[in-house]
């Protein structure tokens, strides 16, 4: 059970990791469309200036389909270069960043693009990007966004080695607490297995539609009786018959309740 508990726990750990890695990809895909979309603005080398990069994030097909118009002069050896460069965490970033201002501002002869009117707002777009809203590291991020619930779940699971002798020599707890888990687990298998069943009994009930019409109908027939008794040539014949109405129709109530008991 103990290991089970850490397992869930490390598998949380993965994910959270796993998501800080997608939001480091994200990021450098996106310094590299506000990189194209950037030199697209520069007349010296771009032949649309109102070019840019339309695609989803982290859709290098598409980026690259619509790199292959060759709307900026050389623009692919840079592209596939800043592409090769890793990007693992904001470290690797910073480093791509380094890189890519390197290629397109410090080169000799392109120190003018500094003065173009979109040079500022693509800085602040390239520094929004290596700096979230926290400024944290983004390994940070992902382990400070785990439940501290799950992180103490998982220290409290820990076992040292001077606690190995005494869980050894008192392992009745552990497999109360497993056969209460299995237990309950079985109950729920149990309710989920048997919720069909009693809906298919219940739907297989009989209902009596037909009550209603037959009471109806004896008292049809004793309002008729009741009219005959005010004869008096035929008085003993209904009262006879008026008994043998209500010995049936207590029968048939007995019937009733019996059926509906099963």
């Amino acid at each position: 059970m103990r290991s089970g508990l850490l397992a869930i726990v490390c598998t949380v750990l993965f994910v959270w990791d796993a998501s800080g890695q997608d939001e480091a990809d994200q990021a450098k895909y996106e310094l590299i469309r506000e990189t194209i979309n950037f030199l697209a603005t520069d007349k010296a080398v771009s032949q649309d200036t109102a070019f840019r990069i339309s695609c989803e994030t982290l859709d290098y097909d598409c980026f690259k389909q619509q790199l292959s118009s060759k709307p900026i002069a050389g623009i692919d050896r840079w592209y596939d270069s800043w592409r090769s460069m890793a990007a693992t965490d904001e470290a690797a970033l910073v480093a791509l960043r380094n890189q890519v201002f390197a290629d397109i501002f410090e080169r000799p002869g392109k120190g003018y693009r500094k003065q173009l009117a979109g040079y500022e707002g693509y800085i602040s777009r390239i520094e929004g990007l290596l700096h979230p809203p926290v400024d944290e590291p983004m390994e940070q991020i992902a382990t400070d966004t785990v439940p501290d619930s799950l992180l103490n779940l998982a220290e409290s699971q820990s076992t040292y080695p001077e606690q190995l002798t005494d869980q050894n020599d008192n392992p009745e707890k552990e497999d109360t607490m497993i056969a209460y888990l299995a237990l309950a687990i079985g109950i729920i298998a149990l309710i989920i297995a048997a919720r069909p069943i009693l809906k298919k009994k219940e739907q297989q009930t009989p209902v009596h539609f037909g009550l209603p019409e037959q009471l109806d109908e004896l008292a049809v027939r004793m309002k008729r009786l009741e009219q005959k008794i005010a004869d008096s040539q035929i008085k003993d014949e209904a009262i006879a018959s008026l008994t043998e109405i209500m010995e049936s129709v207590e029968k048939r109530v007995v019937e009733l309740e019996n059926s509906s008991k099963v």
